[in-house]
């Protein structure tokens, strides 16, 4: 028998949540490590979605972008180059160097 996903797999599953919605990039803050090391392999080994992990202790090698020992400084850092840095790479420039689509 077919096992459909979005019915058996509770609580669902980070990719059929990134699928489903249509999420290009999405942020670890606060999640206990064991937790986030498990969907950050499982997001990572389906989807194409950019993943940042902020962790208080050693950081997350399974993330595109960790942060080690984040703080309020290097939070609102990341917040200030985020908003510097919106809207001016192009969509087709990160997907042609990544290899990656959608």
């Amino acid at each position: 028998p077919k096992i459909n996903p979005e019915v058996e797999i509770n609580p669902n599953h980070p990719n059929l949540t990134i699928w489903h919605n249509k999420i290009d990039c999405c942020m670890f803050v606060g999640v206990h490590c064991h937790q986030a090391n498990l969907s950050l392999k499982i997001i990572r080994g389906g989807t194409s979605c950019y993943t940042i992990a902020m962790c208080a202790q050693a950081g997350h090698e399974d993330a595109m972008l960790s942060f080690r020992d984040a703080s309020v400084e290097k939070i609102m850092r990341l917040a200030e180059w985020v908003r510097k840095l919106k809207g001016t790479v192009k969509v087709s420039q990160v997907v042609s160097k990544s290899g990656a689509s959608n």
